[in-house]
């Protein structure tokens, strides 16, 4: 999931901010090492959610009232690694299900991995962000 970060220098380091995700905040030395350490906290952040919150485009963010930044803030789309995973009972056609150990080779025979990469790439092919 991709959210954006602000990121500005404040004194001898580096601050960043992701709104989206309750204002979580996080530091380093370098523009690099603030990226680094904003994702990770991204991630303890959603680590605990029931679901994670929608991201929202640069517009819709400097449209927001309570969006405080310093000026000099730089805004960084940070690509956050927690996935909400969900049981669902799927039913599809018996041929369906015998043909898939071919295609499943490069999902180490997961078919849960399969069906989920050719949603996502449905999704992106619809211009659906997530």
């Amino acid at each position: 999931m991709q959210y954006l970060a602000f990121i500005h220098k404040e004194d001898n380091d580096y601050v960043a901010v992701v709104p989206d995700l309750g204002f979580t905040s996080s530091y380093g030395e370098t523009f690099e090492k603030a990226v680094e350490m904003i994702k990770e906290a991204a991630e303890l952040y959603c680590e605990d959610l029931k679901t994670l919150p929608k991201s929202s485009t640069l517009e819709e963010l400097m449209q927001r009232d309570d969006l405080d930044l310093e000026p000099n803030a730089i805004p960084q789309l940070i690509d956050i690694k927690v996935e909400k995973l969900k049981r669902i009972n799927v039913m599809m056609r018996s041929d369906l299900i015998e043909a898939l150990p071919e295609r499943l080779v490069e999902f180490n025979g997961n078919r849960s991995a399969y069906l989920q990469n050719l949603v996502l790439q449905d999704l992106r092919e619809h211009h659906i962000n997530l």
